[in-house]
């Protein structure tokens, strides 16, 4: 049977042509120009009241010439609102701030963690396989071994991970009917962004944070920060040797299984089978894309993001390819649902 014809649009001028091109590739432009922000302090700078480029420049020891380009920049970026001569933070850069309710600032790592293995993507291509070697001079594991020694860079690299987990523990704490539940578990849960946001949602539930031994005690810090420290308790436990704290009706799985083929996500489900009990429920938190592989920017973006990072076969999955996962590890999947988030969320029940 023939494949439909793709429909042919109409050639654009080379005016219009050059408009598209020319916003994707300086695109990276406008990254940068975030970095640069970030790393020089002006959001957190600014968020002690509005400022010239002069007056910026003389208390971060910058250039006022280019520095007033740069804030020219991140105003037509919506970050910074201008008045004249005087710049302030717009309400979104307000969560780019020390003390802002959920910190955003460390997205910034974005440059410095992840633009280097994407400038490999070319090769990534060609040979099916992450570019850490290529990229840094050493394995994943042997970076991931580097980073767990360093108490400030995970604590670091905790912080970018919360900086996703949280706003979506927040909507995921609105999406999913907890009241029949009253123990949820984070699975490989970082600083326990999400399960946080669920515990402060739901006056009811208590919840274990399971992930490795340091970061569980940045996790339990987070705990305590947000008074939870009577409900919610972090527990160490590896990944895919198992067995995973006992005792929880509801596990979450948020940006784990995308990291993992297919033989580790099976072995990571089957983990959090034998961990549930029967009814228990298993959400899957990750960008689903459609049947045909497509998405949304972001799924799409990051499918290729987990092959320049993961292991080969590492990627963002379909539902019918979820849906496989789950019954071959004994689960029922039950429903997806669009969540206005970077993440879906996908449930699934243990019979």
């Amino acid at each position: 049977m023939a494949s439909p014809a793709v429909e042919v649009q109409p050639m654009p001028s080379a005016s219009e042509a050059l408009n598209q091109i020319n916003e994707i590739v300086t695109r990276y432009c406008e990254s940068q120009m975030f970095f640069t922000a970030c790393n020089l302090g002006i959001f957190e700078q600014l968020a002690g009241g509005p400022a010239s480029a002069a007056e910026l420049g003389e208390w971060l020891r910058l250039h006022p010439e280019p520095c007033r380009r740069l804030l020219l920049g991140l105003t037509g970026m919506g970050l910074l609102q201008r008045d004249g001569d005087r710049f302030a933070n717009s309400p979104v850069a307000a969560y780019l701030t020390l003390h802002a309710p959920v910190p955003m600032e460390p997205l910034c790592m974005w440059g410095s963690l992840f633009q280097r293995s994407w400038s490999c993507l070319d090769d990534a291509v060609r040979e099916f396989g992450p570019r850490w070697q290529q990229a840094f001079g050493a394995t994943a594991d042997e970076a991931f071994a580097n980073l767990y020694k360093d108490p400030a860079a995970l604590r670091r690299f905790c912080g970018l991970m919360s900086a996703y987990s949280i706003p979506q523990g927040q909507v995921l704490a609105d999406a999913f009917d907890f009241a029949p539940y009253s123990r949820v578990m984070d699975v490989a849960g970082g600083a326990g962004g999400m399960i946080i946001e669920i515990g402060r949602k739901h006056a009811h539930m208590r919840g274990i944070v399971m992930d490795l031994p340091p970061v569980c005690e940045i996790a339990d810090e987070h705990i305590a920060a947000a008074g939870l420290s009577g409900r919610f308790v972090s527990r160490s436990a590896d990944l895919f040797a198992g067995p995973y704290p006992a005792g929880a009706d509801v596990i979450t799985l948020g940006w784990v299984l995308h990291d993992w083929n297919d033989d580790n996500c099976r072995r990571i489900l089957r983990n959090c089978y034998d961990a549930l009990p029967s009814g228990g429920a298993l959400l899957i938190v990750e960008s689903v894309l459609h049947d045909d592989h497509s998405g949304t920017p972001f799924g799409v973006l990051m499918s290729l993001h987990m092959l320049v990072l993961c292991e080969p076969g590492a990627r963002e999955r379909t539902q019918a390819e979820y849906r496989t996962l789950l019954e071959e590890t004994g689960f029922r999947m039950e429903t997806l649902v669009r969540l206005p988030a970077p993440r879906d969320l996908l449930i699934a029940r243990k019979p």
